[in-house]
């Protein structure tokens, strides 16, 4: 008879451990969700902004490029291919451009491989 009280006490308590032990394992997923989920739309916004950027050095880069063939085809004396500061690293900064958007294809592409 005492067997069968201390077992219904047990039994009892027994699964309101276990209840709440399994509502804290939910919301410590849920905090670890909505984390990671704060951290992916950081992540976006970011890869959003160097895209926007990579834009306009495009842009401007256009636009200099244009000034070069006008001045050099008109020949109105105007030297804009003359920039010092492209002849040291002009070159490496579109290089990097075509760089970093080649590893960002790759870095997709094996994410999308690991995620499925």
């Amino acid at each position: 008879m005492i067997g069968m009280i201390l077992k219904w006490l047990s039994a009892g308590l027994l699964d309101r451990l276990l209840t709440h032990l399994e509502k804290r394992l939910d919301r410590d997923t849920e905090t670890k969700r909505i984390a990671a989920d704060v951290v992916k739309e950081e992540i976006q916004a970011e890869m959003q902004a160097r895209a926007e950027a990579r834009k306009v050095l495009i842009a401007e880069s256009g636009h200099f490029w244009s000034g070069v063939c006008l001045d050099s085809l008109l020949h109105l004396g105007l030297r804009v291919a003359e920039v010092p500061v492209l002849r040291e690293w002009g070159g490496a900064i579109i290089a990097s451009l075509f760089l970093v958007d080649g590893v960002q294809s790759v870095a997709r592409g094996m994410a999308a491989r690991f995620t499925k």
